[in-house]
């Protein structure tokens, strides 16, 4: 959190921060930079939606501008030294209301010096003229994206994304989701099971893995911000929201879900967390191992039949 304030606070006019019941320090880092409003989310559940809507009707409130420019980012997400002062970000600053801005996200992988890159930008920003949003409550776009608006892909404004400098939060993060998605009802198991276990392989494949562009740091680390320490932990929120999940809705929910190479049992008893729970039982894992491969292989046969 202080790197991405640190950063964010260097080229924002205002920083919003939804505070949905934080116990790692945060509320004693936000005092330390003028530019963050707090807002609190007092919601007990996870949802994009609500969580999106708060952030931007606030925004709406407290900057009552017809050229509000709006960046939507995760507090993993940091825009890069060079980005700022570019090409893209001053026709960013002259882009009219009603304007999609699309940057690129590369994933810093394993370490920040190396980073994973692909061809598609990201709706991260919009030139705000107070279009209705309308979010999912989960995998949402975070800005308006009215049918009207024009898109402008920023390709020199890079949004260093550090979620996969810690792959052991990453993955306890797709299994938080997977059960969101099981309690949700979206999609079908395998077609689950495969997006949040096998596919994780396939998307660093797809991937081009890069030396991290040594200007994405310069300008930052010239200013005394620390842009490669990460620190490491055993466990991490989504595992307590994901403990909570067996706790409301018992384990058996998720027994088809692919979350189970983690010790549940072992992390409740390192979180001081009372919760039953007990993995699928062996005939179980054995047919859907099966059903996993035929799966797969369908997938495949459908990708070869489309190059066709």
């Amino acid at each position: 959190m202080d790197r991405f304030l640190s950063v964010t606070s260097q080229f924002a006019d205002l920083i919003i921060i939804a505070d949905q019941n934080s116990t790692d320090g945060s509320l004693d880092i936000y005092p330390l930079y003028p530019k963050v409003h707090l807002i609190n989310n007092d919601s007990v559940s996870f949802n994009e939606a609500s969580r999106q809507l708060l952030l931007l009707e606030t925004a709406r409130r407290l900057v009552p501008d017809n050229k509000r420019i709006i960046l939507a980012l995760d507090a993993d997400e940091i825009l890069s030294a060079n980005s700022v002062g570019s090409f893209g970000w001053q026709r960013m600053l002259e882009a009219p209301v009603g304007t999609i801005l699309y940057f690129e996200k590369p994933d810093l992988y394993i370490t920040p010096l190396n980073a994973l890159r692909q061809e598609n930008l990201w709706p991260l920003g919009y030139v705000d003229d107070g279009a209705e949003h309308t979010p999912a409550k989960i995998h949402s776009i975070r800005i308006p994206r009215p049918p009207y608006a024009a898109d402008l892909y920023l390709n020199d404004i890079v949004a260093m994304h550090y979620s996969l400098t810690r792959v052991e939060a990453q993955n306890a993060k797709m299994q938080f989701y997977s059960m969101l998605e099981n309690i949700l009802h979206q999609g079908h198991f395998l077609a689950r099971r495969f997006k949040y276990g096998y596919n994780f392989d396939s998307f660093i494949k797809n991937s081009k893995l890069e030396k991290t562009p040594p200007e994405w740091f310069k300008g930052w680390e010239d200013l005394g911000i620390d842009m490669t320490t990460i620190p490491r932990a055993s466990s991490f929120w989504y595992d307590e929201e994901a403990l909570k999940l067996f706790s409301l809705y018992g384990y058996r929910k998720f027994w088809v879900d692919n979350i189970w190479e983690r010790n549940w049992p072992q992390l409740a008893k390192e979180m001081n967390m009372l919760v039953a729970i007990n993995k699928p039982p062996g005939i179980l894992r054995a047919a859907l191992a099966v059903l996993d491969r035929m799966y797969i292989g369908w997938k495949t046969l459908r990708r070869l039949l489309k190059k066709r």
